[in-house]
């Protein structure tokens, strides 16, 4: 499946209507070594992903890189990957934003997200 075909899949399961005129990026990311189903996808719903933001892609690529390893050494009993992946990524970005008055971040039943303290207009919403 293409990567088009993919988003476009994704969008449409979330309800994401008119996805394209407003997400300038798609970040693709497989959620485990051995699972190339389970995919965080990261939604950039700004031109550019702000400075201050920037380790954000870095944190996307370690849950990549690393996660079962981490969560096999990490995870609270009963928890899942998935949930483990989020309450981790969520923790994460709340660690990012700390330093910054401008963003807020927070987590819903299957994704994080980021966005302007100010206007409420979301920067990045992650889901997996």
């Amino acid at each position: 499946m293409s990567v088009s075909n993919l988003a476009c899949e994704f969008c449409s399961l979330h309800s994401y209507n008119g996805w394209r005129g407003h997400t300038h990026g798609l970040y693709l990311l497989r959620g485990g070594i051995d699972h190339s189903e389970d995919l965080i996808f990261g939604l950039l719903e700004v031109p550019e992903l702000p400075e201050a933001l920037g380790k954000l892609t870095s944190l996307l690529l370690a849950y990549n890189r690393s996660g079962e390893g981490v969560f096999a050494v990490c995870h609270q009993y009963g928890e899942n990957y998935r949930d483990f992946v989020l309450r981790s990524l969520d923790n994460d970005c709340a660690a990012l934003i700390k330093s910054s008055d401008q963003y807020i971040s927070g987590r819903g039943q299957n994704h994080v997200w980021i966005a302007e303290r100010s206007s409420g207009r979301r920067v990045m919403i992650m889901h997996f």
